[in-house]
């Protein structure tokens, strides 16, 4: 009996050891970096992957669903939000104290991005429609797959009763439609 349960306890040990060693490699693999650039390169790949190993907590809703991201690779309170199945979109974002602050962090955005992206990557600035705000956004248009990822970055005023707040929103998803 006594060596049923020693090789119960070796068998037992060696089966946690290698879940605890694959946790690990798993973990090791989608960890985020500090390098903005390897942020980047991270989000690519993981769009390719519906953002399947950035999901954390699922949120449901009517029309979309949601998950909290296990990571902040840009800013805080990043989320990855579906749209049906083919569209998804990681997104950040990140409230300044005031209009000049939140204009650095808009720059800073877009000049990392840029240079981290690269020069086959377009650039496109545009007010945003709806608000005093700026979006740029970097799409490589010789990308030959039929879903084109896109970073884009917005400046968005938000107006309360006593003053005006500022946020940064960062998104990593497709331009376009998705296709049914």
């Amino acid at each position: 009996m006594k060596s049923y349960t020693k090789y119960t306890l070796i068998l037992s040990s060696i089966f946690l050891a290698s879940c605890v060693n694959q946790n690990i490699k798993i973990a090791n693999n989608i960890m985020p970096t500090t390098n903005a650039c390897a942020k980047l390169e991270l989000l690519k790949t993981a769009y390719n992957d519906d953002f399947t190993q950035l999901k954390e907590i699922k949120v449901g809703g009517r029309v979309s669903n949601s998950w909290k991201a296990k990571y902040q690779l840009f800013g805080e309170n990043c989320q990855v939000f579906s749209w049906g199945e083919k569209q998804h979109t990681y997104s950040c974002s990140l409230i300044a104290p005031d209009e000049e602050t939140a204009k650095r962090y808009y720059q800073g955005a877009k000049k990392v991005t840029q240079e981290c992206l690269g020069e086959k990557w377009t650039l496109e600035e545009n007010e945003r429609v709806h608000d005093d705000g700026m979006k740029t956004s970097f799409t490589n248009y010789d990308d030959k797959s039929s879903e084109k990822v896109t970073f884009s970055t917005h400046l968005v005023p938000t107006s309360g009763v006593f003053s005006t707040t500022w946020a940064i929103f960062y998104y990593v998803g497709n331009i376009s439609q998705p296709k049914k």
